[in-house]
């Protein structure tokens, strides 16, 4: 009794294991198929062309099997063998052509070489043009992605990781696809000569497709599990080492300065070792197949010879033909076997970059500014901040029921210790975040109603770390806009930079090095304000845009401020408190609160957090 309870539970735990095998293989196929579905939408047409012509490869292949038999058997005169199943199609051939048989076989034979030839030849291009079309639609679709994405994702994301995804993930679409059209041309051809295979020989065929089936399992296994590793190692790596070249290169000098090239040179061999330490074992098990194919191969031909030795012993010699047939489909079917086998695995090698490139695409997290529909025109009265509050995450309030006015054609200057939320209050003005509670008012309508681009297009705005790209002076001015060269000029001589720029070797023309390098620190920032003035805005929000110059520098920054704040509403962040003593109205920020408000005279009057600020900052 107590065997029989331990046999069904064993039976049982059997049945439990089979089920969660297969329902796993049902989730791997659906999100396979899900995710193949998804990067061939809109390319239908190309996936018939594919279709068709393997399976016009797949017929040409064959034919050469059925055109061989003939070919032995008539060199060796064998005139009593035959292969009833194919025998209408030779007597077709002999009858309509009026040559020795061996010729005629052979010039058929020779014929649909040819043709599959120039299948294969279409058949290849037509691949190419489909993974050609799927790699520029997909990475078309990242960038759209990215543009959409707020500007959370970019912080919340390692630089390495987007460029990733937009860089070296979309390359493993291109060898997926690859693998695949070619394991679907292989798999026809395979399964059409055995289909032949079987009319002549079920036991030929069923040694061969035995052969055949046990491969297929061992570098399904290879290839789901080892393969399938190495493509997620392969990827973790790779934007691993994306992430410390990019802050190697930006923070070069700074890195240089304290001789802490060693350090990041550990940190880029960590990564490397995080995927080259397990490549080698993963490699080597990925060969295995290949060798056992080879020795399968070998063995099934002994194997069908000798099975045919002992059904056919008294006739052997009739049945060599067939032999001969056999061991030219098994060579057809051999290199096939092999390729989907090593095609396989060089999908999961690119299979976890499929996924990740599709999680991507189809994350909605970073898609919460919603764009408005009002069409910004001017700005024709203040900017209100009413009862506004934002939040990161959940109570983690950064501000908290802030108000505040920035008054139409002046000056206002926003000032406060480090983290006391300055520079989230420019970012809820540009739009990198919404409000989460109150909200901002432009001509009396909320801020969220407007439609972002036409908004955006009358703010000039310069931040503390200017950007300035590796291409001439003219084009980090006009910045992608359409702008003439009187418009150009116009806006360097309104930010004091013209002068300097004309004492350049190429002018206008002159390449400022990568991330301005051939600029100095204040060259850089006036160019950045004459980006920001060419556009003409209404509004010119400056954040902390002195904070790095030196005094001379910030003196000939802060002169071209001066002259433009005169005509545009101006909105100044500001560290050091020197440069806004102009300014209309100046408001004190401290934890996420206005907490005093002003113009400089009156705030050194009454001697608070303003004045204490002020004093140490001299």
């Amino acid at each position: 009794m107590t065997e029989q309870i331990l046999h069904a539970g064993y039976v049982a735990q059997m049945m439990h294991s089979m089920k969660y095998r297969l329902s796993r293989e049902l989730k791997r196929y659906k999100r396979t198929y899900t995710i193949l579905e998804y990067y061939s939408r809109g390319l239908k047409l190309h996936l018939l062309a594919l279709v068709i012509f393997s399976m016009l490869l797949g017929l040409m292949e064959t034919f050469q099997i059925v055109l061989l038999y003939p070919i032995l058997n008539a060199s060796f005169d064998l005139t009593e063998a035959g292969l009833p199943f194919f025998e209408p199609m030779y007597d077709l051939v002999r009858t309509y052509i009026n040559l020795p048989e061996v010729i005629a076989f052979c010039l058929l034979f020779i014929g649909f070489v040819i043709l599959t030839f120039f299948a294969t030849i279409i058949y290849k291009i037509t691949s190419l043009q489909f993974t050609k079309a799927v790699i520029v639609k997909t990475k078309g679709s990242i960038f759209d992605k990215l543009k959409e994405n707020d500007y959370r994702y970019f912080v919340e994301n390692k630089q390495g990781d987007v460029l990733y995804n937009v860089v070296s993930a979309p390359g493993k679409i291109r060898i997926f696809l690859d693998y695949a059209t070619r394991i679907f041309s292989d798999m026809v051809v395979a399964l059409t000569v055995l289909v032949t295979l079987f009319f002549m020989s079920p036991v030929a065929m069923g040694i061969l497709l035995a052969g055949g089936i046990g491969f297929i399992i061992v570098v399904r296994f290879v290839g789901n599990r080892v393969s399938y590793l190495i493509g997620k190692v392969q990827m973790q790596s790779i934007s691993s080492e994306n992430a410390v070249i990019s802050q190697y290169i930006q923070g070069l000098r700074q890195i240089r300065s304290v001789h802490a090239d060693s350090y990041w040179q550990k940190q880029y061999t960590k990564a490397l070792r995080t995927y080259w330490d397990k490549y080698t074992r993963y490699r080597f098990t990925e060969t295995l197949p290949a060798v056992l194919l080879q020795m399968l191969f070998f063995i099934g031909i002994a194997g069908v010879v000798i099975a045919l030795f002992y059904i056919h012993a008294d006739r052997f010699i009739y049945v060599l033909p067939l032999i001969g047939t056999f061991a030219f489909s098994a060579l057809k079917i051999l290199p096939r076997l092999s390729n989907i086998g090593q095609h396989n695995m060089q999908m999961m090698d690119a299979y976890p970059d499929l996924e990740r490139i599709h999680a991507f695409l189809n994350d909605r997290r970073y898609n919460t500014i919603q764009n408005g529909t009002v069409p910004f025109e001017e700005l024709t009265s203040d900017i209100v901040y009413e009862d506004v509050g934002f939040r990161y995450y959940k109570a983690q309030d950064l501000i908290e029921n802030l108000n505040l006015t920035i008054h139409k054609n002046k000056v206002t200057a926003l000032v406060g210790h480090s983290g006391s939320g300055k520079s989230t209050i420019i970012s809820l003005l540009l739009r990198y975040y919404d409000v989460t509670s109150g909200r901002i008012l432009l001509n009396g309508i909320d801020l969220r109603e407007f439609d972002i681009a036409t908004f955006l297009e009358k703010i000039g705005y310069v931040s503390q770390d200017t950007f300035i790209y590796n291409a001439s002076v003219r084009e980090n001015i006009a910045f992608g806009g359409d702008y003439t060269n009187e418009q150009i000029i116009a806006a360097a001589e309104r930010a004091n930079i013209h002068a300097f720029i004309t004492s350049l070797r190429d002018d206008y023309d002159s390449i400022v090095g990568d991330q301005g390098l051939k600029l100095s620190g204040g060259e850089k920032q006036r160019i950045a304000i004459a980006r920001a003035l060419i556009r003409e805005p209404e509004i010119l929000v400056l954040d902390e845009a002195t904070s790095n110059l030196d005094n001379e520098s910030e003196a000939i920054v802060q002169e071209s401020i001066n002259q433009i704040s005169k005509t545009v509403t101006t909105f100044i962040v500001a560290h050091r408190l020197s440069t806004i003593r102009r300014a209309d109205i100046i408001y004190v920020m401290s934890k996420g609160r206005v907490v005093e408000s002003g113009s400089h005279e009156n705030l050194m009057e009454k001697q608070g957090r303003y004045y204490e600020l002020y004093k140490r900052s001299g």
